[in-house]
This record gives C-alpha cells, sequence and structure tokens, in this order.
C-alpha cells in the first residue's frame, strides 16, 4: 500500500484569523456623563475611517468629539456619541452590529443574513445602509434650476417607473441626484420580464435630452448615467461626495477663508466662542511637514450632522489618508485637526 502525506492544516485557523481581522467595538457608558464613548480598533485597512464614520451616521448618532489615531497597521478610534434626543447609548446589541457592520466578508462559511439596526429615529439601517438593490439607479449632475427634480420624475413617471427613495444635493449652482427607480409593476419581478438594459439606456437618453434642452443653449454641462439593479452600491451620500467632486463644483464658489490660529488656543474659548456664534465662517488652513511626510490641515466651521462624515468624504476623493485627528466642538463651532498623507506616497504610517 503506497501512502502518501501531505501539510496538516488546523481546523481552528481559519476562525483564528477571521479574530484577528474583525474590530474591536467597545461601547462605554461610565466615563462620560453627557455622552457614549464608542472605540474602535481595527486593522487600518484603505477606507476603514470612512466606513466608520459613515456607520455612525447612518445609525442617527450625534458625533461631539472624536480622536482618531493610526500605528503601523492599527487604527483606534474614539467617538463621542448620543442619539438625536441627546441621550446615552443603551442599545445591548449596538456593539455586536457595528463590528459585524464593519467587517469586510463574514465569518469563513457562513452566510448568514446582513446585520440590521433600528435607530433612534426608527429607521432600519445596514452596512453602506438601506437596501436598494432592486432598485435602478438614475445619477446625475447639472446646473441648478427651479423644476429640476419635477422634470426628471415626470420622464420616469411618463415611462412607467416609481421613484423609490433619492437624494439631491445642491452647491454653488450645481447639483447631483441619486434617485433609485423600480417599474410600477414593481421590482426585480417585474425587471425579469422585461429588456432591463435596453429600456434603462432609452430612459437615461430621455432624461439627457430633458437637462441638455437648457444646456445647449446656456452652454452649461451635464451629465446623466442609468444603471440596472446591481448588488452593493456606494452609500447614496458617498455617492453625491463622489458626483459633485467630479463635477468640480468647488470651483464655482470663493477660496476658503484661512484659519485664525487663536481658534485652536487654550485661552479664552467662552470669549471666542461668544465672538464666533454671531457669525461663524468656514476656515482652512494647511500646513505643510514636507520632512516628516504629512500636512496638518485645520478647519473650524459652524457645527452640523454629519460634518465629520463630508470632511472624510472630501479628504477620500482628494486621495488622502488621515493617520490622526482631533475633533470637538466650542457651542456652534467645530473645530477639525486632520494629519494627512496622500494616499499615493505609501501605505506605511509616516513619522
Amino acid at each position: 500500500m503506497k501512502y502518501v502525506s501531505g501539510p496538516y492544516f488546523e481546523p481552528d485557523f481559519d476562525p483564528l484569523l477571521y479574530r484577528f481581522g474583525t474590530p474591536g467595538v467597545v461601547v462605554d457608558n461610565e466615563t462620560r456623563e453627557d455622552c457614549t464613548l464608542v472605540k474602535v480598533d481595527s486593522v487600518n485597512r484603505d477606507g476603514v475611517l470612512l466606513e466608520m464614520v459613515q456607520l455612525l451616521t447612518d445609525l442617527d448618532l450625534v458625533i461631539s468629539k472624536s480622536y482618531i489615531s493610526s500605528d503601523g497597521g492599527w487604527l483606534m478610534d474614539v467617538f463621542h456619541v448620543t442619539d438625536q434626543m441627546g441621550r446615552k447609548l443603551t442599545d445591548p446589541s449596538l456593539p455586536e452590529f457595528i463590528q459585524r457592520a464593519l467587517v469586510p466578508c463574514q465569518r469563513p462559511g457562513g452566510n448568514g443574513p446582513s446585520p440590521r439596526f433600528t435607530t433612534c429615529l426608527g429607521n432600519v439601517v445596514g452596512p453602506g445602509g438601506p437596501d436598494v438593490s432592486d432598485c435602478a439607479a438614475l445619477e446625475f449632475t447639472v446646473h441648478d434650476r427651479p423644476g429640476l427634480l419635477s422634470s426628471i420624475t415626470q420622464v420616469l413617471a411618463d415611462n412607467g417607473c416609481h421613484v423609490a427613495s433619492g437624494q439631491a444635493w445642491t452647491h454653488s449652482g450645481r447639483a447631483a441626484g441619486v434617485l433609485y427607480v423600480t417599474t410600477a409593476g414593481g421590482g426585480a419581478a417585474a425587471e425579469a420580464a422585461a429588456p432591463a438594459p435596453s429600456r434603462w439606456e432609452h430612459i437615461e437618453g430621455l432624461v439627457d435630452a430633458v437637462m441638455g434642452a437648457r444646456e445647449k443653449l446656456t452652454g452649461e454641462r451635464h451629465w446623466v448615467s442609468m444603471s440596472a439593479p446591481v448588488e452593493g452600491r456606494v452609500h447614496t451620500e458617498r455617492r453625491l461626495h463622489q458626483l459633485m467632486h467630479d463635477d468640480r463644483d468647488y470651483e464655482s464658489g470663493p477660496a476658503a477663508t484661512p484659519v485664525d490660529e487663536e481658534h485652536f488656543s487654550m485661552g479664552d474659548k467662552a470669549a471666542t466662542t461668544a465672538r464666533l456664534a454671531r457669525r461663524v465662517e468656514t476656515r482652512v488652513s494647511i500646513e505643510s511637514w514636507e520632512e516628516r511626510g504629512y500636512a496638518v490641515v485645520k478647519m473650524t466651521s459652524r457645527d452640523r450632522p454629519k460634518l465629520l462624515f463630508d470632511t472624510v468624504c472630501a479628504l477620500t476623493d482628494m486621495h488622502y489618508v488621515v493617520f490622526h485627528a482631533t475633533v470637538g466642538s466650542q457651542g456652534p463651532l467645530a473645530i477639525q485637526v486632520h494629519r494627512l498623507y496622500a494616499a499615493s506616497l505609501s501605505t506605511a504610517t509616516p513619522s
């Protein structure tokens, strides 16, 4: 009898690797009386910071402060959060939901359902936001004008389509939108009975013609795209950031005012806050540390929901990686300090 030997694989090895890559999540309600601390430590892979901030935003949480730090291949973030009513987080299932939502793939061999969570406002969310995988997506950028959405939705309605959900943003005279569309018959079943690709291309052409009617006279640019239903769509607000960035809407507005260094001192904060409360302007300052391989970006602006998410999206779209950051607020004033480097330079953390 011939014996054949081969390498031995420990059965518990794959689950062990999974645990090494799984983010650690701690929800601390003891340290602070006014908020909950959400502490996340994770492998520092591409885009993980954006995923964390995006997830907390989708959960309808208010981030009042955050501390972001990375060292080598590891990332440690601390977020001071409350719900929309200013209350601490008490749902015992929240840590597990955050942990599962941040894992890029399910446990080896497991194909269980994606985690879902109901927020304080009653919204049901999962990884990447609401599930729109059974919807076609109409995306556009165009010069903003009255009646824009009305004309677009009229085209969709005339062609037997229903807008399931969507968002549109405007800035500096430009508009970007993402509309999730189903057929009047209802989603995937109706799609199977129709030549979907040609149908969506036809509707895209009609919407493009409606937008182009004005642009041909004024010379203003526009862009339209309609794609069939697909799994794993980009988060809606993340996609809107990408559309606005690609449209270069920032070229239409005034340059940001440089930051006054006194906003970052530990001096008379009360007087500074009271003065800025009367008129809060967005101020940006960039300090380059070429010898250390990174830059320091300081920002002051009016505090508002989703500010950190918008900031991280903007930096990501410009291909920068944040490796240290502190974010806080003083009354109506939000203060952010980000240390970052160009993503194309290196995957290692600067010194």
